[in-house]
This record gives structure tokens, sequence and C-alpha cells, in this order.
């Protein structure tokens, strides 16, 4: 089982193809590198593809963080200086942006670009006066399921979170048993996410100086605060392109991985990725 030792932690990672550049995989909260699994043959027919699971998560073991968003950015960069793979294509989902951003800019010289679906920077709507109301409410919410998950009612702060991000009610009970079995496990993970403030919001002046290439993606059928988040951060981030895609909401590599493999390997083409 292949485990990096760094920073205290035990980091797991799988690695699959054998030319291209590398490409890394974030996950977001709540789930693991299984997450990434309907992807990863299309992302390794091209690139050297690394899915991890971040401490805490999946296989990946550790002490608590102190600063998530960071702790996690500095685990991935010790990851890639062990397995000696950068500087790599970082393609995250949800929180895992906040960490692929937080280490472009602690590292930029690790990080060719960054491929980011419907990050949680709630803050970013907080900047306009317009959208700052809706901002209070979500992050009240999200205050609310961590009361639940610490009285000990995670099945029920899991349901409730994931119908937010979903278009449709019930998506929960939708869900294969292993997979609400996954959010249960990490519900403390997600907890200690978002009490971290660098989840919420980016560091706005560095990501103004941030020049690494960007591709921002929503999806037609989110709820539309995440569509006015990923175009406040397309403002920030002076290098990249916001792109909606059709007819998918929160986890395009879930429901169309063939459409979402096709779009970020464009963009991953366009800087130098070899095909094959």
């Amino acid at each position: 089982m292949p485990i990096v030792r760094a920073n205290g932690a035990e980091i797991y990672y799988e690695q699959n193809g054998t030319s291209g550049d590398p490409v890394v995989l974030i996950h977001g909260s709540w789930v693991d590198h299984h997450s990434w699994d309907l992807v990863v043959p299309g992302f390794a027919r091209a690139t050297q593809t690394v899915a991890y699971d971040r401490r805490g998560h999946g296989e990946s073991s550790g002490p608590p963080r102190t600063r998530p968003v960071r702790d996690d950015a500095s685990d991935l960069a010790a990851l890639l200086e062990v397995i000696d793979l950068y500087p790599a294509h970082l393609v995250a989902h949800s929180y895992g942006g906040a960490v692929a951003l937080r280490l472009a800019i602690d590292r930029p010289e690790m990080v060719r670009s960054i491929s980011i679906h419907e990050s949680t920077f709630v803050g970013l709507l907080a900047d306009d006066p317009a959208s700052a109301p809706e901002a209070e409410r979500l992050l009240a919410g999200v205050r609310a399921l961590q009361a639940l998950i610490r009285s000990g009612e995670v099945d029920l702060a899991a349901s409730q979170f994931v119908d937010v991000f979903s278009s449709e009610p019930g998506a929960w009970q939708r869900l294969p048993a292993d997979v609400r079995a996954t959010f249960v496990r990490n519900a403390p993970r997600w907890v200690e996410e978002f009490d971290d403030p660098d989840a919420f919001a980016p560091d706005r002046a560095a990501c103004r100086d941030l020049l690494i290439p960007a591709l921002l993606t929503d999806g037609s059928q989110s709820p539309r605060f995440l569509h006015r988040i990923m175009r406040a951060l397309g403002v920030l981030l002076r290098n990249s392109r916001v792109q909606e895609i059709p007819d998918v909401g929160h986890v395009p590599h879930l429901v169309r991985p063939d459409q979402y493999v096709g779009l970020v390997g464009s963009f991953l083409l366009e800087r130098n990725v070899p095909s094959t």
C-alpha cells in the first residue's frame, strides 16, 4: 500500500498512467480518493495521474489539522516531493479547490495549472453587498450542520448537506449505502475543515498576483450561489477561464465522467500535456 509519511501524517495515494504530465486529483469534503474512480482511467490515458486521501480520510491518517487548508496543502507538497512528481496539474473538487489554490500560492514551482469545480469560498459572496445576506445565510447553515454533527446527529447533517448541493430533493436517500457510510465516517473531518476561515475565502491579494493558469467550472444544475462564487473567483484570478458544464451539478466526475475528463483534459492539453 503506497504511503508517504510527512508532517506527522501518513498519506495514501494511487498512481496510474506512465506518460504525460503529472495530474493530481484533490477530493472534497466528506469523501476520499474513491470519489475520482470513474475519471482516473480517462486521465491516466494521457497523464501520470495521482489520486490520494487527504489527512484523516480514507487510508490516510495523522493528527488533527490545526489549519486544515494550509495543512492539507503542506501534506500534498510533501507527497509530490517524496514521489518526485511535480510541477503538477491540480484537479480539485469543492473544498479541494481551497487546497489547490493554497499550494499554488505557497509553492508555485510545484503547480502547472489548477482546475477547480465549485469551490466552497462562500466568503467571496460577502464581498458584494448584493450577495452578502446570502453569504450570511449559507454560513449560518454550515454552523447549524456542524452543531448537528457535534451532537451526534451525523446522518441528519449529512443528508441536509447533500440536499443543499443537489438540484433534486431526496438525493441523500438515492446515494448507495457505501457512499452514505463514507459521508458519515468523514463528517468530523468536515467539521474540522469548516472551522478554518481559509475554507471560506482565499487570500485575495495573493490570488490577484497568481499567474498560474486556472480552469474554474460549475454545473448548469447546481445552486446559483455556486455560480456566483466561481465567477467571483474568476475575477480574482487573472489567468483564469470560467466555464459552465451542461447537464451536471456539483459532482460532474461522478454523473458524467467522460464529459468531465474531456473538458478538463482539453484544458490540460493546451498546457502541453502529451497525447497518446
